[in-house]
C-alpha cells in the first residue's frame, strides 16, 4: 500500500470520527477499584514538571542520555505534515523498527514511566504502561484499569517505575483503586480511553521519581508537533523500556495520530512534548495498527479531570 492510499485511509477514519457525536457526560469521572458549542482553543499547562523529590526538572538545551546503544535524544519542534503526493516509504508505522532501548531508566523523565502488571477480575493477567502525574497517581489507558471482557475494574495492578528487566530501582506498589470516565467504563469508546491508578497512601513513589507536567494544547500547537513516547512493549525483553519519537500527523477533538512505533504493552504510556527544557504530556497512547498509531488527546475535559485527580 502506497502513501497516497494510506492518507486516503487516514482521511476516511478522521471523517468518520469527527462525524460521531460526543457521548453526553462521557468525561464524567467514575471511581472504581477491587474494593469499591465550539470555543477558541487556548493552550493550558499545569505547573512545571517535577524532576525529583519536588524539584524542577532540568532546563536548557535538548535532554539526551546514553542508552547503551544509540544516543537517545528527545525531540522538540515541528515537522511538515502535508500529505505526500507520491509514495515516500512503504509503510507509515509498520516499516523499520526504530525504537531505542532505554538503558538508563533512572534518568529523568524515564524513571517516571512505569511497567504495569494488571490482574483482571477473572484472574487474567496483562501488561501495560503508565506515567506518574502526582505523588501517588499514575496516568494510563482506560483499558489498563477497566476490562470490559474480563469483569470490570482490575483486581490489582503492580506498578513498577523505572523498571529495567529484573532491576526495580524504586521498588513497586500494589494498587486497587482507580479513576476513569463514563465514556470508557459505560460505553467502551476509544475516545474516552484514559484513567489513573491511585497508589496506597504509604507508597508515594512519585515524590521519588518525579513526574511530567500536563498540557491541553490547541489544534495548531499540536499539528506537526514532534512528540516523544516511551513504554514497555511486549515484543521486547520483559520489563525493558523503549523510546521512540515522531510528529503528530493528524488529530481530532479527542484523538492524536502519529507514526511512532509501538507494540502491545505500551498502552497507557505517555506522549509528551519537550519544549524549553520542560516536558508536558499531551496524550495517552491507546491504539496501534494500520495506518497509524494513536492516543487519547488531553483536551479540556481530560485536562480538568487529570488536574483534579493528580493530587488524590
Amino acid at each position: 500500500m502506497d502513501m497516497q492510499e494510506r492518507w486516503q485511509q487516514i482521511e476516511a477514519a478522521i471523517q468518520n470520527e469527527t462525524s460521531k457525536p460526543p457521548i453526553e457526560g462521557g468525561h464524567d469521572a467514575i471511581s472504581g477499584g477491587s474494593e469499591a458549542g465550539p470555543v477558541i482553543e487556548v493552550d493550558k499547562l499545569t505547573a512545571d514538571e517535577k524532576g525529583s523529590g519536588g524539584e524542577s526538572g532540568p532546563t536548557g538545551g535538548v535532554y539526551a542520555e546514553s542508552s547503551g546503544a544509540p544516543v537517545l535524544q528527545e525531540v522538540s519542534g515541528y515537522s511538515n505534515v502535508e500529505p505526500p503526493v507520491s509514495p515516500d516509504v512503504a509503510e507509515i508505522v509498520h516499516g523499520a523498527d526504530d525504537r531505542v532501548f532505554v538503558g538508563n531508566t533512572t534518568a529523568y523523565p524515564f524513571r517516571t514511566i512505569c511497567h504495569l502488571e494488571m490482574t483482571a477480575p477473572n484472574g487474567k493477567r496483562y501488561i501495560g504502561s503508565g506515567a506518574f502525574i502526582g505523588p501517588r497517581v499514575v496516568l494510563t489507558a482506560g483499558h489498563c484499569i477497566y476490562f470490559h471482557a474480563d469483569g470490570g475494574w482490575a483486581r490489582q495492578i503492580r506498578v513498577i517505575p523505572g523498571r529495567n528487566a529484573a532491576a526495580t530501582p524504586y521498588g513497586d506498589a500494589i494498587a486497587t483503586q482507580y479513576r476513569s470516565v463514563k465514556g470508557w467504563v459505560n460505553n467502551q469508546d476509544r475516545d474516552y480511553d484514559y484513567g489513573v491508578i491511585i497508589l496506597p497512601s504509604n507508597r508515594l513513589l512519585g515524590n521519588t521519581v518525579g513526574w511530567m507536567g500536563l498540557a491541553n494544547l490547541s489544534f495548531f500547537s499540536l499539528l506537526g508537533l514532534n512528540v516523544n513516547n516511551s513504554g514497555y512493549p511486549g515484543d521486547k525483553p520483559y520489563g525493558t523500556q523503549w523510546w521512540n519519537s515522531n510528529n503528530i500527523m493528524a488529530l481530532t477533538d479527542r484523538r492524536l495520530y502519529y507514526r511512532i512505533d509501538t507494540m502491545g504493552g505500551q498502552s497507557g504510556s505517555p506522549v509528551w512534548r519537550y519544549k524549553d527544557g520542560q516536558r508536558h504530556i499531551v496524550g495517552i497512547h491507546t491504539t496501534g495498527g494500520s495506518p497509524f498509531n494513536g492516543a487519547s488527546r488531553i483536551n479540556d475535559a481530560v485536562f480538568n479531570n487529570l488536574v483534579a485527580w493528580k493530587n488524590l
